[in-house]
C-alpha cells in the first residue's frame, strides 16, 4: 500500500478506509465524489462576513474561547510562531435527537447574521458518518462523534504572517511577550531537545543573553538528529508537526505557495490537496478506537509568494473530520 492511497468514492464501502491504514496508507485521496466540490464551494462563495474580511471587534464576538485550543468554536484569530498562525471559522455538529445542531449556531457579521443551513449542515453530517463507517472496522458500529466543519486562512506571505504574529506580540503586556517568546523558543527547539520539559528549561534558559548562543548551537546540532525538523530550502514553516486529536481529518481547498506535509519513513511528502477531491487521514481518536496509527503532519508556505489570481480565494482549507 502507498503511503498516500487513492480510492473512488463510489468504493467507500464499510472499513474500506480502515484497511487502507492498517495495509500502511497514512493519507488516502477520495476522488470522484462531486459532494466534495460542492461543499467547498458552499463554504468558499457563501455570501456572509467571513472572518478574515471582518473587522476584529466583529472576529472578537465570535469566538467562543476554551482553554483547549481544540475545544474552541467560532471565529479564531491563532497566531504562535512556530505552531499555528491562521484566521479560521471553527464549527461542531451534533445529533441532538432527531435534529442535527450547529454550533454556534449564529454567527454575526456587519451585513447581518449567519446560521448555517439545514441542507448544508447535512452534508456535512453524511459526509463525516460515512467516513467514520469506512475508518471503523467491517462489522463494527461508529461510535457516536461530532461533526467537525473548519475554514482555515492562511496568509498569502511569510511576510504577511511574521507582521501578524508582531501585533499579537505587540498586543500584550510586558508579562506577556515574556510568555509569548518563552512559547515560541519552546517551537524552536528541535530533536530530543523538543520533549516536554526539556524544551521548557532551554525555552527559559534561552532568556538569558549569554546562554543564548550556546542553547542556538546545541539547538542546531540536534535538529540533524531528527528527519521531521528539516524543511527545505525556500521555505518557512508554519504550522509544526503535529497529530490531529480527531478521529480523522479530511482536507480540500485553495492553496497558492502553500503545502500540507505527511511524515512517512523518515522524510516529508505532500498532500495533492484540490477543490475536486478530499485527503483524508487518522488521528489519535483513531488509534485509540481502532489501533490506527495517526498521521503526523505540517504546513509550509513558500517565502517567494508569487503571482496569485485575484478571482479565487487562496490558501484556504476546508477541513471535515469527526470526534
Amino acid at each position: 500500500m502507498p503511503p498516500i492511497a487513492h480510492v473512488n468514492a463510489a468504493d467507500l464501502a464499510p472499513g474500506a478506509l480502515g484497511a487502507c491504514f492498517h495495509d500502511g496508507a497514512a493519507a488516502v485521496v477520495m476522488t470522484g465524489d462531486p459532494g466534495v466540490a460542492s461543499l467547498w464551494r458552499s463554504f468558499a462563495r457563501q455570501n456572509v462576513d467571513l472572518p478574515w474580511q471582518a473587522p476584529l471587534y466583529e472576529l472578537s464576538a465570535n469566538l467562543r474561547a476554551h482553554d483547549d485550543l481544540t475545544e474552541t468554536l467560532g471565529d479564531v484569530f491563532y497566531f504562535k510562531p512556530g505552531r499555528h498562525a491562521y484566521i479560521a471559522r471553527k464549527i461542531e455538529i451534533c445529533a441532538e435527537g432527531l435534529d442535527l445542531v450547529a454550533r454556534p449556531t449564529t454567527f454575526h457579521g456587519v451585513h447581518g447574521d449567519w446560521t448555517m443551513a439545514t441542507e448544508l449542515r447535512e452534508a456535512c453530517w453524511r459526509f463525516a458518518a460515512a467516513v467514520m463507517t469506512a475508518i471503523a472496522p467491517r462489522e463494527e458500529k461508529h461510535p457516536p462523534f461530532r461533526a467537525v466543519v473548519q475554514q482555515l486562512k492562511y496568509h498569502e506571505s511569510v511576510a504577511g504572517h511574521e507582521a501578524l504574529f508582531r501585533m499579537v506580540h505587540n498586543s500584550l503586556g510586558s508579562w506577556g511577550r515574556i510568555g509569548y517568546r518563552l512559547d515560541q523558543r519552546r517551537e524552536e527547539m528541535r530533536g530530543p531537545l523538543g520533549r516536554r520539559g526539556v524544551c521548557d528549561a532551554l525555552a527559559l534558559m534561552s532568556l538569558i543573553p549569554l546562554l543564548r548562543g550556546a542553547i542556538d548551537g546545541l539547538n542546531g546540532a540536534a535538529a540533524h538528529l531528527d528527519p521531521r525538523g528539516n524543511v527545505p530550502a525556500g521555505y518557512k514553516l508554519i504550522i509544526k508537526p503535529h497529530i490531529d486529536t480527531r478521529y480523522f481529518s479530511a482536507l480540500c481547498g485553495s492553496r497558492h505557495n502553500l503545502r500540507t506535509e505527511i511524515f512517512v519513513d523518515g522524510q516529508w511528502l505532500p498532500l495533492p490537496i484540490s477543490q475536486d477531491d478530499v485527503v483524508i487521514f487518522p488521528g489519535s481518536q483513531a488509534h485509540k478506537a481502532y489501533g490506527i496509527a495517526p498521521t503526523l503532519h505540517r504546513v509550509i508556505q513558500a517565502r517567494d509568494a508569487g503571482d496569485m489570481d485575484d478571482a479565487e480565494p487562496s490558501n484556504i482549507t476546508l477541513l471535515l473530520g469527526a470526534k
